[in-house]
């Protein structure tokens, strides 16, 4: 049975994360980023657009459910080429995730399933 279904959405200049390279911001990105994502995204040939997209999901995330949760409580991963998402709290719902950038924005849909 499902008890609640939400809708989260955000979108994100890319330049915000060019103008705060990892390198120099560490704490900054370790207060919203998990390490297994922080890697991901450095690998990456742009990892800005891929730190605004990771950005975006999490926002997306927050936004979809009702319940008060942190950036750190969210981890994205990626299956298949496709972004996934699971909370690492006692909380316990199933996402649907879309995500799209292009040249200066990065953009993210979550639909969100209370278990």
């Amino acid at each position: 049975m499902i008890e609640k279904i939400g809708i989260g959405i955000d979108i994100i200049e890319i330049h915000r994360f060019n103008e705060k390279p990892y390198e120099n911001n560490e704490n900054f990105y370790k207060k919203i980023f998990h390490n297994s994502e922080i890697e991901y995204c450095l690998n990456n040939n742009n990892s800005s657009q891929s730190f605004a997209a990771k950005f975006a999901i999490k926002e997306s995330v927050i936004k979809s459910i009702n319940e008060k949760i942190e950036f750190l409580d969210i981890m994205t991963e990626h299956q298949d080429s496709k972004p996934t998402v699971s909370l690492l709290n006692n909380l316990s719902y199933n996402f649907l995730v879309s995500v799209s950038h292009e040249k200066n924005n990065a953009v993210a849909v979550v639909v969100s399933e209370k278990r």
